[in-house]
């Protein structure tokens, strides 16, 4: 079973706690985890409320899940850059066609700028990301 199945979005079943514990269980069984540190994370499965934080009661991370607004603002910032590039490319050719002026520079000037926009935005997400895996590894 994959990891999204396992442990996607949403509320949590008790089929999905009783996978988490059988996991940490089998951790601690195996000497990946001791008695103190599999009893912190099976306190914290029994505590998640959501698929996400369940996963990360079983990965060890310590620390909160990413915001969903962070999570979702590279798609939104993307989707709204094609939004507002279409409109202005139409612009772009309607002046074009009626006045005959082809000025390429200000489509470019919309169309890079909005791009570096989203490239910052996909940036931040990528570097929480990171912050909050290394945050989880120095225990």
């Amino acid at each position: 079973m994959s990891e999204t199945n396992r442990f996607g979005l949403g509320r949590v079943t008790e089929l999905d706690r009783k996978l988490a514990e059988t996991e940490i269980e089998h951790a601690r069984s195996t000497g990946q985890l001791d008695g103190q540190e599999a009893a912190r994370r099976l306190a914290r499965v029994r505590l998640a409320t959501t698929r996400t934080a369940l996963r990360v009661a079983v990965e060890g991370r310590s620390g909160e899940a990413a915001p969903a607004l962070l999570e979702a603002a590279p798609g939104l910032a993307a989707r709204l850059w094609a939004l507002v590039g279409g409109v202005n490319v139409l612009i772009w050719l309607f002046i074009g066609a009626i006045g005959g002026q082809w000025d390429p520079l200000w489509l470019i000037w919309v169309l890079l700028g909005g791009g570096v926009l989203v490239a910052g935005i996909w940036g931040v997400r990528d570097w929480d990301r990171r912050l909050r895996a290394t945050a989880g590894d120095t225990r």
